[in-house]
């Protein structure tokens, strides 16, 4: 009984830890890009579109996918 307590346990972390890892343009792409099909060229380019708009966060993010690796 207490493996199944501790299993229990530790699927509910993991799926939790799942969820954590969203995107940090999530709600910028629900608010200013949610009619844009799923195409990642089509929702970066609806985001750029509104740069000055979006949040400290995803427009780091959009830089650094502009700087080659």
């Amino acid at each position: 009984m207490r493996y199944l307590r501790l299993l229990l346990v530790f699927e509910l972390l993991v799926s939790t830890a799942a969820f954590a890892t969203v995107s940090p343009c999530s709600k910028d792409r629900l608010k200013f890009c949610n009619d844009v099909k799923a195409a990642p060229e089509d929702v970066r380019a609806c985001l750029l579109q509104h740069k000055d708009e979006l949040s400290d966060a995803c427009r780091a993010r959009l830089g650094e996918l502009a700087t080659p690796s």
